[in-house]
Order: structure tokens, then C-alpha cells, then sequence
């Protein structure tokens, strides 16, 4: 088998019948298989697949997996990928699609032709499902080998379902990665920068993916503790990883900063006084200001960022919020 396409589900049912049909509109001069791991949907997910199963044409590139109980997004995520045999592994949420027919066979070829390569990443849209809206961002980022590490620690400019890996390279990865994995929820930052420690990437410079925006989703979750935890294991796995490497503890700069930016921005417009304390509660102090250059305190944690903070504090944002929905009403 070349190529296996990696795809985990959970109540998906609105998304994955496009998720899968991009996937199977694949034109290649190579077999490939779709592994599907559905971690028990409590929704019409495995109705839907099972009825693709019936009548999709290609069906028999389908391998299915459904699980009784749900095992969680990365155990499941980490059952998929044992199920994968390909040469190369292509990543596809449920929840976000393809558009194009020659994704498959384009970052194939340049994976044949360049055995330093472990990692081929393309552009890619971004489509906020509340407003049923494409997001205009800048186009995607090509980084120079010697800066990819800084800048991704910086920034997380790769989306996953935009990937193919090199099978070999990311199974490296998998075993040097797989506890934190498993403790975190943040699993696409983990593998990317692993892999781009471990071997060359390219971007290919076309835009094959859409990147489905879902609130409630892990990445984007409502629920404050949901919340922090994902904001901080952001952080975490960037500082896991520098401290595995015995990297410059200043390129966790941004990261630091920002978890804390996310956390006081998101107190000041809490609708309850609980929640933003806890969010201000877990502001890391010490480790932005042990870590961070200056310039980048200056430059990320502004008088506004701060004053926020203190607004938080004394209760001035829950009543701001509550002035609002008053009005509305």
C-alpha cells in the first residue's frame, strides 16, 4: 500500500460524508486506503458511514472501525495510525474536507523524489461553521529549514489535514511522543514539530484543504476548563519539546505570552465572576518573564493586555458582559 489516509470521528454526522467523499474523489496512479476510527458517535456518524460503505463505488478502499465506548481523541487517533500500512500517511479530521482531486498524488511524488523529506504540508482555507463563513487569512507560510523550529514554536502555521508524513518518520515520532499524547490534547502541534526536528519538510503551494472551524470542538472548546486545559497544553507541548532538545528556553517567548494573552482576554469577556478567576488563575507569571525576551513582553503583553487583566480581577468585565446582554435583550 502507498498511501493510507488517516481519519478519527466523533459526532461528526453534519461533516463526514464530505470528509470522506474528498478522500475517495482522489485521482492517483497508486492504491490507497481510508482507515475511519469513529470513537463511538453518539449521533448519526456511523449510519452515515455505513450507508457509504453500501453504495460508494469505492467502498473497498474503505477500511471501518467502530468503537463500543469511546476511548478518547488520542487513544482513538493513536488506534488509527496502527491500523495505517502506507508507505505515506495523509491526515483528515471528519470534520474538514479536500478539494482537490490531486492532492494525494502531488505530495506523493514529491515524498518519492525527496528521502530527507518526512513532511509535505499544502495551503489550505478556513471555514467558521457558526457563521457558515470562509475566514480570510494569509496564505500559508514557507519557512526556511534553519528558522522552521523557531518559527513553529512561535506560531503553528501548518493544519493538519493539510499533511502527508512519511509512515516511517512519523511512527519515529509517535514513539518518542506518544505519552504526551496521551496526557494532552493537543496532538497536531506535538507531531508536527517532532517531525520537523526529525527530518525536512515542504510546502506545496496550492490549496487542497479546507479547515472546518467548529465551536465545541477540541481545538475549540466552550467549556472554560476545556478551554485552559487546551490553551496551556498548547503551550506545554512547545515546552516539552524545548526542554527534550535542549533548546534556547527565549523561543518560547510567544508561546508563553500568548497562552497568557488568550487567558486574560477570555476573563475579561467571562459571563461569570468564578470563570474569570479561573482563568486568571492559571496566567503564567514566572515562566513568561523567565523565559520571554523583553522585547516580546513589550511587544505581546501591552498596558491594554494588563488592564484587561485587572478589570478581570476586580469584576468590572462580568458586569460589562452582563450590561451587554441586557441591552440586547
Amino acid at each position: 500500500m502507498k498511501v493510507s489516509v488517516c481519519m478519527i470521528t466523533y459526532g461528526h454526522e453534519k461533516f463526514i460524508r464530505q470528509a470522506i467523499e474528498g478522500v475517495l474523489m482522489q485521482e492517483c496512479n497508486f492504491d490507497y486506503e481510508l482507515v475511519i476510527a469513529n470513537d463511538c458517535s453518539p449521533d448519526a456518524t456511523d449510519e452515515i458511514i455505513k450507508d457509504i460503505l453500501k453504495t460508494h463505488p469505492k467502498a473497498p478502499q474503505i477500511h471501518y472501525f467502530s468503537h463500543s465506548e469511546n476511548k478518547g481523541m488520542m487513544p482513538n487517533f493513536l488506534f488509527a495510525m496502527a491500523q495505517c500500512k502506507g508507505e505515506y500517511v495523509a491526515m483528515c479530521e471528519g470534520d474538514d474536507y479536500w478539494i482537490t482531486k490531486d492532492k494525494l498524488q502531488k505530495q506523493t511524488d514529491i515524498l518519492e523524489a525527496n528521502p530527507t523529506i518526512g513532511l509535505v504540508y499544502t495551503d489550505v482555507k478556513h471555514y467558521d461553521q457558526q457563521t457558515e463563513r470562509f475566514i480570510e487569512k494569509p496564505a500559508g507560510l514557507e519557512v526556511g529549514k534553519a528558522d522552521v523550529l523557531r518559527v513553529m514554536l512561535k506560531n503553528k502555521f501548518i493544519e493538519f489535514p493539510t499533511t502527508m508524513f512519511r509512515k516511517k518518520v512519523l511512527d519515529d515520532v509517535i514513539a518518542v511522543i506518544q505519552p504526551s499524547l496521551l496526557k494532552g490534547v493537543i496532538g497536531d502541534t506535538r507531531i508536527l514539530l517532532e517531525t520537523a526536528y526529525l527530518s525536512d519538510i515542504f510546502f506545496l503551494k496550492e490549496v487542497t484543504t479546507v479547515y472546518r472551524i467548529v465551536v465545541g470542538s477540541a481545538s475549540h472548546p466552550k467549556n472554560i476548563d476545556k478551554y485552559i486545559f487546551a490553551l496551556k497544553d498548547s503551550y506545554l507541548c512547545r515546552k516539552e519539546f524545548v526542554e527534550r532538545h535542549n533548546l534556547a528556553k527565549v523561543w518560547l517567548s510567544d508561546a508563553v505570552c500568548n497562552t497568557n494573552r488568550g487567558l486574560i482576554n477570555m476573563a475579561f469577556i467571562a459571563d461569570n465572576y468564578t470563570n474569570a478567576l479561573k482563568l486568571l488563575k492559571n496566567v503564567v507569571i514566572f515562566e513568561m518573564f523567565s523565559y520571554s525576551s523583553k522585547s516580546v513582553i513589550q511587544q505581546k503583553m501591552t498596558l491594554g493586555i494588563w488592564g484587561k487583566g485587572f478589570l478581570a480581577f476586580l469584576g468590572i468585565g462580568v458586569l460589562r458582559q452582563k450590561m451587554k446582554k441586557n441591552n440586547q435583550t
